[in-house]
Protein backbone atom coordinates (compact mmCIF):
# COMPACT_ATOMS: atom_id res chain seq x y z
CA UNK A 1 0.00 0.00 0.00
CA UNK A 2 1.39 3.10 -0.88
CA UNK A 3 1.79 6.30 1.45
CA UNK A 4 1.23 9.62 0.78
CA UNK A 5 3.61 12.16 1.07
CA UNK A 6 2.35 15.25 3.22
CA UNK A 7 4.01 18.56 2.52
CA UNK A 8 3.87 21.62 5.03
CA UNK A 9 1.31 24.38 4.76
CA UNK A 10 3.83 27.05 5.45
CA UNK A 11 4.19 30.52 3.06
CA UNK A 12 7.43 32.21 2.66
CA UNK A 13 9.20 34.25 0.03
CA UNK A 14 11.60 31.29 -2.55
CA UNK A 15 15.37 30.95 -2.76
CA UNK A 16 16.34 34.58 -4.76
CA UNK A 17 13.15 36.59 -4.39
CA UNK A 18 14.09 40.07 -4.79
CA UNK A 19 12.52 42.36 -2.28
CA UNK A 20 12.05 45.98 -2.44
CA UNK A 21 13.96 47.75 0.56
CA UNK A 22 14.88 51.32 1.50
CA UNK A 23 18.53 50.32 -0.31
CA UNK A 24 16.88 49.33 -3.62
CA UNK A 25 16.41 45.52 -4.18
CA UNK A 26 18.11 42.62 -2.27
CA UNK A 27 18.06 38.78 -2.36
CA UNK A 28 15.91 37.71 0.46
CA UNK A 29 19.08 35.63 1.51
CA UNK A 30 20.43 39.14 2.25
CA UNK A 31 18.18 40.30 4.18
CA UNK A 32 18.08 41.45 8.15
CA UNK A 33 16.06 42.03 11.00
CA UNK A 34 16.34 45.83 11.44
CA UNK A 35 16.20 46.46 7.04
CA UNK A 36 13.37 48.25 5.79
CA UNK A 37 11.37 47.21 3.21
CA UNK A 38 8.90 49.25 0.73
CA UNK A 39 5.05 48.07 1.79
CA UNK A 40 1.71 49.34 -0.75
CA UNK A 41 -0.07 50.42 2.42
CA UNK A 42 2.24 51.96 5.05
CA UNK A 43 5.48 53.13 3.09
CA UNK A 44 8.94 52.33 4.61
CA UNK A 45 8.57 49.49 7.72
CA UNK A 46 11.36 47.53 9.49
CA UNK A 47 11.51 43.82 9.66
CA UNK A 48 11.49 42.78 13.17
CA UNK A 49 12.68 39.64 12.57
CA UNK A 50 12.94 37.11 9.80
CA UNK A 51 13.22 33.17 9.98
CA UNK A 52 14.25 30.97 7.44
CA UNK A 53 12.80 27.12 6.92
CA UNK A 54 15.19 24.99 4.95
CA UNK A 55 14.04 21.34 3.91
CA UNK A 56 11.95 21.01 6.71
CA UNK A 57 9.33 23.94 7.59
CA UNK A 58 8.42 24.71 11.75
CA UNK A 59 5.27 21.62 11.78
CA UNK A 60 8.19 19.06 10.89
CA UNK A 61 6.96 17.99 7.84
CA UNK A 62 8.76 18.67 4.06
CA UNK A 63 8.48 22.13 2.27
CA UNK A 64 6.45 22.35 -0.42
CA UNK A 65 8.14 22.64 -3.78
CA UNK A 66 8.05 26.47 -4.89
CA UNK A 67 5.78 28.01 -7.60
CA UNK A 68 7.89 29.63 -10.06
CA UNK A 69 6.80 32.53 -11.62
CA UNK A 70 8.59 33.78 -15.07
CA UNK A 71 8.13 37.07 -16.90
CA UNK A 72 7.84 35.58 -20.22
CA UNK A 73 4.40 33.79 -19.22
CA UNK A 74 2.73 37.05 -19.23
CA UNK A 75 1.63 39.55 -22.43
CA UNK A 76 1.19 41.72 -19.39
CA UNK A 77 3.53 45.18 -19.87
CA UNK A 78 3.66 45.48 -16.50
CA UNK A 79 3.97 43.31 -13.32
CA UNK A 80 6.52 40.35 -12.79
CA UNK A 81 9.59 41.77 -13.64
CA UNK A 82 11.94 38.94 -12.76
CA UNK A 83 11.53 35.08 -12.13
CA UNK A 84 9.99 34.65 -8.75
CA UNK A 85 9.69 31.40 -6.32
CA UNK A 86 7.38 31.60 -3.72
CA UNK A 87 5.77 28.57 -1.55
CA UNK A 88 2.32 27.84 -3.02
CA UNK A 89 0.82 28.61 0.41
CA UNK A 90 2.14 32.29 -0.04
CA UNK A 91 -0.46 34.85 -0.50
CA UNK A 92 -0.41 37.65 -3.26
CA UNK A 93 -2.25 40.83 -4.36
CA UNK A 94 -5.24 40.11 -6.66
CA UNK A 95 -6.24 43.13 -9.12
CA UNK A 96 -8.35 42.66 -11.71
CA UNK A 97 -11.66 44.13 -12.50
CA UNK A 98 -12.76 40.03 -12.66
CA UNK A 99 -12.14 40.70 -8.52
CA UNK A 100 -14.40 43.95 -8.47
CA UNK A 101 -17.11 42.06 -10.23
CA UNK A 102 -17.48 38.72 -8.24
CA UNK A 103 -16.54 40.01 -5.16
CA UNK A 104 -17.06 43.25 -4.92
CA UNK A 105 -13.64 44.54 -3.71
CA UNK A 106 -11.01 46.02 -5.96
CA UNK A 107 -8.38 44.03 -4.63
CA UNK A 108 -7.87 40.96 -2.85
CA UNK A 109 -5.33 38.53 -1.89
CA UNK A 110 -4.83 34.70 -2.87
CA UNK A 111 -2.63 31.39 -2.55
CA UNK A 112 -0.23 31.78 -5.83
CA UNK A 113 -0.56 28.03 -5.68
CA UNK A 114 -4.30 27.95 -5.96
CA UNK A 115 -4.76 30.63 -9.06
CA UNK A 116 -1.93 28.26 -10.94
CA UNK A 117 -3.05 25.52 -13.92
CA UNK A 118 0.37 23.56 -13.05
CA UNK A 119 -1.02 20.47 -11.25
CA UNK A 120 2.01 19.14 -9.76
CA UNK A 121 5.70 20.55 -8.75
CA UNK A 122 7.75 21.58 -11.87
CA UNK A 123 11.64 19.64 -11.69
CA UNK A 124 14.12 22.40 -11.69
CA UNK A 125 17.85 21.23 -12.35
CA UNK A 126 20.63 22.84 -10.81
CA UNK A 127 17.91 25.30 -8.60
CA UNK A 128 19.23 26.42 -5.05
CA UNK A 129 18.48 24.03 -2.27
CA UNK A 130 15.04 24.80 -1.13
CA UNK A 131 14.15 27.45 1.55
CA UNK A 132 11.83 29.58 2.39
CA UNK A 133 12.54 32.95 4.25
CA UNK A 134 9.56 34.69 6.85
CA UNK A 135 9.51 38.57 7.21
CA UNK A 136 7.86 39.31 10.08
CA UNK A 137 7.34 43.60 10.30
CA UNK A 138 4.58 45.30 12.83
CA UNK A 139 1.22 44.36 10.34
CA UNK A 140 0.94 41.96 7.97
CA UNK A 141 1.42 43.86 5.36
CA UNK A 142 1.90 43.82 0.89
CA UNK A 143 5.60 44.12 0.18
CA UNK A 144 7.04 44.20 -3.65
CA UNK A 145 9.19 41.30 -4.71
CA UNK A 146 10.12 41.41 -8.21
CA UNK A 147 7.81 43.55 -9.69
CA UNK A 148 4.58 42.33 -7.49
CA UNK A 149 2.78 42.44 -4.05
CA UNK A 150 2.91 39.62 -1.81
CA UNK A 151 2.45 39.08 1.81
CA UNK A 152 5.09 39.54 4.76
CA UNK A 153 4.27 36.68 7.70
CA UNK A 154 0.94 36.65 8.90
CA UNK A 155 -0.86 35.30 12.10
CA UNK A 156 -1.43 32.06 11.40
CA UNK A 157 2.24 30.99 10.03
CA UNK A 158 3.96 33.74 12.63
CA UNK A 159 2.18 31.19 15.57
CA UNK A 160 4.04 28.46 13.89
CA UNK A 161 7.48 30.06 14.22
CA UNK A 162 10.07 31.01 16.88
CA UNK A 163 10.65 33.95 17.47
CA UNK A 164 12.00 35.87 20.55
CA UNK A 165 8.97 37.03 23.09
CA UNK A 166 10.01 40.95 22.40
CA UNK A 167 9.31 40.63 18.68
CA UNK A 168 5.35 39.28 19.99
CA UNK A 169 5.13 42.09 21.75
CA UNK A 170 6.48 44.52 18.93
CA UNK A 171 4.16 42.83 16.25
CA UNK A 172 0.79 43.47 15.93
CA UNK A 173 0.02 40.10 14.14
CA UNK A 174 0.04 37.89 17.18
CA UNK A 175 -2.84 39.99 18.08
CA UNK A 176 -6.33 37.68 18.61
CA UNK A 177 -7.90 41.05 16.63
CA UNK A 178 -5.56 41.23 13.66
CA UNK A 179 -6.61 41.84 10.17
CA UNK A 180 -5.08 41.14 6.84
CA UNK A 181 -3.96 43.83 4.14
CA UNK A 182 -6.86 43.01 1.72
CA UNK A 183 -9.96 40.48 2.00
CA UNK A 184 -8.62 36.83 1.54
CA UNK A 185 -10.09 34.57 -1.29
CA UNK A 186 -10.99 31.17 -0.53
CA UNK A 187 -8.78 29.04 -2.92
CA UNK A 188 -12.40 27.51 -4.15
CA UNK A 189 -12.54 31.11 -5.60
CA UNK A 190 -8.98 31.66 -6.23
CA UNK A 191 -9.47 28.89 -8.12
CA UNK A 192 -12.57 29.96 -9.92
CA UNK A 193 -10.22 33.18 -10.97
CA UNK A 194 -8.22 31.43 -12.47
CA UNK A 195 -10.33 29.22 -15.03
CA UNK A 196 -11.68 32.70 -16.10
CA UNK A 197 -8.22 33.61 -17.96
CA UNK A 198 -8.37 32.82 -21.50
CA UNK A 199 -5.96 30.42 -22.84
CA UNK A 200 -3.87 33.58 -23.73
CA UNK A 201 -3.75 34.78 -20.02
CA UNK A 202 -1.55 33.08 -17.27
CA UNK A 203 -2.83 33.99 -13.65
CA UNK A 204 0.35 37.46 -13.73
CA UNK A 205 -2.58 38.89 -15.64
CA UNK A 206 -4.55 38.41 -12.07
CA UNK A 207 -1.56 39.93 -10.17
CA UNK A 208 -0.92 43.52 -9.12
CA UNK A 209 1.98 45.72 -10.23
Amino acid sequence: MSVELMFSKVSGFGPGAMIMTLDGELPVEWIESGDYVITRDHGAQRILAIKRSRGIGPDGLPLPAPLHLRPRDSAAPDGLAEPLRLSPHHSVLVASPRVALHFGHNEAMAEIGAMSRRRGPRVELGAPALSYHHIITERHELIMTCGIWAETTGQNMAWMLDVPPAVRRASRIFDAETTTPRMCLTNQEARFLRDLLSPEESLLHLLAA
